[in-house]
């Protein structure tokens, strides 16, 4: 049988190793795994409350009780938002929606990897800004890329990897240059990571401009990565389209109801971001002690330079029992480490000086 000629150079998403597998590789009691950027904290007491729970009946197609919270929480209309199983199921959507082989989008070099797996996916061509001195992006660079096929512009705030974040007043300069005729998609799903206050999210230039739409995810500050969920906040235009190619039932009632409890919890989650922000400040006072050089961060990773091909530092690391990310574009001596609890880091440091 023959596939789409696109589909020759699209890579498909390889997970990290599990830690039971980690276990029996390398013989070890005990692993920690840092490298999918999951909340170490786990669910509100709430969420767990929910798990059990009638599997017999399909879930609320319109998803109007998550749907209500959420647009209760953002102050937006209950037709500008949309559900997906994860982020990565809207970028799919987004994709088929307005994407043709003929087409391209522009987007930020390294960033998330379905942006471009889903753009090939459907016959486009991807463009790419790449960093500067300050691991960050000069969007304006973004514009001399525009051209009549250009129908996708995804920006990643903060960016995954780097950690970096565009200030509001920037993009929003950015957004007005752009035409109204492109879709420009901003990822928020380290949103609630934050700490520098100069960063706004984007959902108020929904309300203002047409061709914007964020997206966030329940992943990783909720902890809910098992369950799949995310939305997206855009015009009404925008997700009318989006819902023409929806799977029908495409979050589960599980997730819908522990998504609502998670947000009815919002002292707890808040509380975890504050233990994940207090454990980067660590990280950011061992690294300088050992003379590392890392990126400051506004998400719940870090990435560390680890100043020699990074494939053999998160092998060496493997065998001690961490689970690390490499691999990123223009990166070769990065790895990323997802911020788990403080006894965790405590001992990936101790590690890490090892393997250094």
């Amino acid at each position: 049988m023959k596939v789409r000629e696109c589909l020759e150079n699209v890579l498909p998403y390889v997970p990290g190793k599990t830690e039971q597998e980690i276990k029996e590789e390398f013989n070890l009691e005990k692993v920690a795994k840092l490298a999918s950027n999951e909340n170490p904290y786990g669910p509100s007491v709430k969420v767990k409350e929910i798990l059990n729970m009638e599997t017999n009946v399909y879930p609320d197609n319109y998803m109007n009780d998550i749907r209500e919270k959420v647009c209760e929480k953002l102050s937006v209309d209950k037709d500008c938002v949309l559900f997906g199983n994860g982020s990565v199921e809207i970028i799919q959507m987004i994709s088929r929606v307005f994407l043709d082989a003929k087409d391209n989008i522009i987007t930020q070099i390294p960033s998330f990897s379905s942006y471009f797996s889903e753009a090939m996916i459907q016959g486009a061509n991807v463009k790419t800004i790449k960093y500067n001195s300050e691991y960050n992006f000069n969007l304006d660079e973004m514009l001399p890329l525009i051209d009549d096929n250009t129908k996708i512009i995804y920006i990643t705030n903060p960016n995954n990897p780097l950690g970096t974040f565009i200030p509001a007043d920037i993009l929003e300069e950015f957004i007005q240059k752009v035409p109204s005729n492109i879709l420009i998609v901003v990822d928020e799903a380290y949103y609630e990571f934050v700490r520098d206050e100069s960063y706004k999210s984007a959902i108020q230039f929904c309300k203002k401009y047409s061709n914007v739409c964020v997206l966030r995810t329940f992943s990783k500050a909720y902890a809910l990565a098992a369950l799949r969920i995310g939305y997206i906040v855009a015009s009404k235009d925008v997700i009318k389209n989006l819902e023409k190619v929806r799977v029908p039932f495409n979050v589960s009632s599980t997730a819908q109801k522990c998504a609502i409890a998670a947000l009815e919890d919002n002292d707890y989650m808040q509380e975890t971001v504050s233990n994940i922000h207090d454990t980067i400040d660590y990280m950011y006072e061992k690294l300088d002690e050992l003379n590392i050089e890392y990126i400051k961060t506004q998400a719940n990773f870090i990435m560390v330079n680890v100043g020699k091909k990074s494939s053999e530092v998160v092998k060496r690391l493997l065998e001690l029992g961490y689970i690390v990310r490499d691999g990123f574009p223009l990166m070769d001596t990065w790895i990323r480490v997802s911020i788990g609890t403080l006894g965790q880091m405590q001992d990936f440091i101790k590690a890490l000086e090892e393997v250094l």
